[in-house]
């Protein structure tokens, strides 16, 4: 078993934004209230479902630690750097994803050196970020 390479660890289940931070408050009242540390993105909003994807990615690098492409964890991660990004023009890239944090200008996820506008299979694009 690998050790993480994320500094949230555990912290990262107790605030996927689903419109509410820990304490209630709409994400408009409190944008960095709630949020796991180290993530500094508060654009992001995501739905139920994507939530719960995102919740158990984390859970799944804490246990492997970042994933890469054949690194015998069996995920395909498929990151595109910017100058492949087809999808960027629709906001589908690593800026708009639940798993990018600004603070450390890279994915919480991905081994990848990750870009801003790059993109990669697994992204969790947050509600309203998407055209």
């Amino acid at each position: 078993m690998k050790q993480s390479q994320t500094p949230m660890g555990e912290a990262f289940k107790i605030a996927i934004m689903i419109g509410k931070s820990e304490e209630g408050e709409s994400e408009e009242e409190s944008e960095d209230e709630g949020l796991p540390e180290g993530v500094t993105n508060p654009i992001i909003k995501l739905a139920p479902a994507e939530a719960e994807y995102v919740e158990s990615m984390f859970e799944i690098v804490e246990k492997y630690g970042k994933l890469a492409d054949n690194d015998g964890n069996g995920i395909w991660v498929g990151y595109e750097p910017p100058a492949q990004n087809e999808k960027k023009s629709m906001g589908v890239k690593c800026s708009n994803c639940a798993f990018w944090c600004p603070k450390m200008k890279g994915c919480h996820i991905i081994a990848a050196k990750a870009e801003p506008n790059g993109y990669c299979r697994l992204a969790a694009i947050g509600e309203g970020l998407k055209k």
